[in-house]
C-alpha cells in the first residue's frame, strides 16, 4: 500500500481499518521522503505520516508540539509512542518486534487492568467516584 496522509478528520477511520499502522508524526516535508522507503520495507503495514504543522489538533491529541514522534497500531491497539525521529531501520527492528507479540494475551491483560480499575471504582467512596467519573468518562 502506499504511504498516506494523514488528518484529523481521517485518522480513527485509518485506524480502525488497518490491521497495521504506523503513523509517523513529522515536522518538515523533508521527513517524509523515508515513506515510500518505510513502505517497501514494510509492506504489511499501512505507513501514514501527519505534519504536525499543518494538523496540530492531531498532534496535540497525541501529545505532541512541534516535535517529531512515530506511533504503532496492531489491531487498533497502541504498541508503541515515542517522540523524536526514527530511521528506518529502527523502525523495521519495532516492527519485528511488534508482529511477534500475541495480541490476544495483550487484550487480555488490558482486559484485566479495565476490570481492576472499574473493582477500585465501585471500592471508592461515592464523592471520590463521582469525581474520577468526572474526569475519565469513558468508564
Amino acid at each position: 500500500m502506499s504511504p498516506c496522509t494523514t488528518s484529523a478528520a481521517d485518522f480513527d477511520a485509518l485506524v480502525e481499518t488497518s490491521e497495521t499502522l504506523i503513523v509517523r508524526f513529522v515536522t518538515s516535508a523533508t521527513e517524509t521522503g523515508q515513506d515510500q522507503l518505510l513502505a517497501s520495507v514494510i509492506p504489511s503495514a499501512v505507513i501514514a505520516h501527519c505534519d504536525v504543522h499543518q494538523e496540530p489538533e492531531l498532534a496535540q491529541r497525541s501529545g505532541l508540539v512541534n516535535e517529531s514522534a512515530l506511533l504503532i497500531f496492531r489491531q487498533r491497539i497502541i504498541l508503541y509512542f515515542e517522540k523524536g525521529a526514527h530511521d528506518v531501520d529502527r523502525v523495521a527492528y519495532l516492527m519485528q518486534q511488534i508482529s511477534m507479540l500475541d495480541m490476544d494475551k495483550i487484550r487480555e491483560n488490558i482486559e484485566k487492568e479495565k476490570a481492576a480499575e472499574a473493582l477500585h471504582l465501585r471500592r471508592a467512596c461515592p464523592i471520590s467516584r463521582a469525581k474520577l467519573m468526572a474526569s475519565n468518562p469513558s468508564t
